[in-house]
């Protein structure tokens, strides 16, 4: 019995391949059944794989294309966190609308009331000295993100903290400027805790309406100020 391309009466896999050992004379069929379906789930399961390996591979490749086309900025030093606070440039995060993914003591999601302490508008009130954005305690993916209005081109983004908070929490998130909710047009990983202030730059400049804080990790995510420059 050959075996072609499936018509409408052709049969399972495993019945054609038990019909080809009758005609052949084959004994102890009860044996042979059971190898003969077996070996046609293991043929089902081969072709289904193959049938699904396209789907996967193409998911994955989206998935890659869109990282590959993701600006990546740089940490700041110092010294250049400085000429950019002295330069007069204009931060265009001040007083903007702003959210976050929970708020500490009160855990209302996606509070914006500014006179909520630890409130995500906090951190965009131009006070550096007092007044944090705090996100919640139990919050494994915290979140803080402002949205300036329009697209801008966005060459610094600089984050102040406080000091007597907990030094150890401020470390391994991720700064991103996004054109939209979905993906980020550029980002800066900062692995490494930060301390009272930290920069970042993008060169050439990050073209985006909103700047994402973000932590993969169970952490509060604290800020005194959050200030972009740009254009």
């Amino acid at each position: 019995m050959a075996f072609g391309k499936r018509g409408k009466n052709r049969g399972s896999f495993a019945s054609r391949v038990l019909e080809s050992i009758k005609e052949c004379g084959g004994t102890n069929l009860l044996l042979v059944s059971a190898i003969v379906i077996n070996a046609g789930l293991i043929y089902m399961v081969h072709e289904r794989r193959l049938r699904n390996a396209p789907t996967v591979v193409a998911a994955e490749n989206t998935v890659n294309d869109i990282k590959a086309g993701i600006q990546k900025g740089s940490i700041m030093r110092h010294r250049s966190i400085d000429s950019v606070l002295k330069s007069g440039a204009v931060n265009i995060a001040l007083n903007k609308l702003a959210a976050q993914s929970s708020t500490f003591a009160v855990e209302l999601s996606h509070d914006l009331d500014r006179s909520v302490e630890g409130g995500a508008n906090r951190a965009l009130d131009g006070n550096r000295l007092d007044g944090i954005s705090q996100t919640g305690a139990k919050d494994c993916h915290p979140w803080w993100q402002v949205h300036l209005g329009r697209v801008h081109d966005i060459n610094h983004i600089i984050i102040f903290k406080k000091p007597d908070l907990s030094q150890q929490r401020m470390k391994e998130f991720y700064v991103e400027v996004m054109k939209s909710l979905a993906v980020p047009s550029a980002e800066v990983y900062h692995g490494n805790l930060a301390g009272e202030v930290a920069g970042f730059e993008f060169k050439p400049a990050a073209r985006g309406e909103l700047v994402r804080i973000r932590m993969d990790r169970c952490e509060i995510l604290h800020m005194l100020q959050v200030e972009v420059y740009g254009t």
